[in-house]
C-alpha cells in the first residue's frame, strides 16, 4: 500500500492485525524468521476470513526483534532487552494511532514468557497513554501464566471449541519448539522453507515436565539439553498435517468473527 491508501483508512475504525515474533533459532530444518513466518501466516488466513465476511482489515508490518531467553545461547537468536523491546513497541503503537488505527490485534506466535510478559505491558501503555483498542491474541492455558482472567480487555482468548482428537495423548512428552507441531505448521503455510531430507534423521529431543524448568533456566543449561536447537520430535512432522490444517482453519475464522463482532 502507498500512503495514500494508508490515509483513506484512516480514521474508519479498519482493524489492523500485527504479527509479532522472532529471530530465534529453530533447529537445524526451520529458518531462523518461523515464528514470525508463521504470525504472518495466520494473520493472512485471518485477514481472508474477515473479507469473506464482508469486512475489511489491514497487517501491519511484522515486528521481529523480541525476546529470545530459552534459545539464547544459539548462534542466531536476537534478543532485546525488556526495556528496548517495550519502547519500540510503544512507538510502533503511537505511529498506527497517528495514521488514524486505533483497533490492533497482535498475533504472537513466540512463547517465551518474558517476550510475552513485555507484549501485554507495551499493549496497557499504550491503551491508557493513546487511548487506543489494542489486544493480544491468546490461548486459554496461557492465563494463569500472567495472572490474567481471560475478561481483561488487552486480550482477545482463543476459546473456540476444538475436537480431542486434534491433541492426542503423547504420555508427558512435550513438544514445544520446532518440533513436530510447529515443522508441521510451517509445511503447511510455507512448503518450499522447510528443510525436509534434514528433517529425516533427526532425534526426539521431546521435553518432559521434569525437564521442561531446565529448558526455561535458558542460556548453556537449555544448549546442553537440546544441543541441537529443537524441543521436540520434528520427524514425526506428518503425523501433524491434518491436525495443523484442521487447528488453524478453527481459529482463524474464530478471531475473525470476533473482530468483526
Amino acid at each position: 500500500m502507498n500512503w495514500k491508501e494508508i490515509e483513506e483508512v484512516g480514521h474508519k475504525d479498519v482493524p489492523v492485525l500485527f504479527p509479532l515474533g522472532v529471530i530465534e533459532e529453530h533447529g537445524p530444518h526451520l529458518p531462523l524468521a518461523t515464528d514470525i513466518y508463521f504470525s504472518y501466516a495466520i494473520s493472512r488466513k485471518i485477514k481472508t476470513e474477515i473479507e469473506n465476511m464482508g469486512g475489511k482489515c489491514l497487517i501491519a508490518p511484522p515486528y521481529y526483534w523480541g525476546i529470545n531467553h530459552c534459545t539464547g545461547a544459539f548462534p542466531g537468536s536476537f534478543s532485546l532487552k525488556e526495556e528496548t523491546m517495550k519502547r519500540v513497541l510503544n512507538d510502533i503503537f503511537e505511529n498506527l494511532s497517528c495514521f488514524g488505527f486505533q483497533r490492533i490485534y497482535c498475533i504472537n506466535q513466540h512463547g517465551d514468557p518474558l517476550h510475552i510478559k513485555t507484549i501485554l505491558d507495551a499493549i496497557q501503555e499504550s491503551n491508557k497513554t493513546h487511548n487506543m483498542r489494542i489486544r493480544l491474541l491468546m490461548e486459554p492455558y496461557d492465563l494463569s501464566n500472567y495472572n490474567l482472567k481471560g475478561t481483561e480487555d488487552h486480550i482477545l482468548v482463543d476459546g473456540a471449541e476444538y475436537p480431542d482428537s486434534l491433541f492426542p495423548e503423547e504420555d508427558g512428552l512435550l513438544d514445544i519448539h520446532a518440533g513436530a507441531y510447529e515443522t508441521a505448521a510451517m509445511k503447511y503455510f510455507y512448503n518450499e522453507i522447510v528443510e525436509k531430507e534434514a528433517v529425516k534423521d533427526l532425534k526426539d529431543y521431546s521435553l518432559s515436565y521434569k525437564t521442561i524448568g531446565t529448558w526455561l533456566q535458558g542460556g548453556e543449561t537449555a544448549r546442553n539439553l537440546v544441543p541441537s536447537g529443537y524441543a521436540g520430535n520434528p520427524s514425526e512432522y506428518e503425523k501433524k498435517m491434518e491436525s495443523v490444517e484442521t487447528i488453524f482453519s478453527i481459529l482463524c475464522k474464530y478471531v475473525a468473527k470476533g473482530i468483526m463482532s
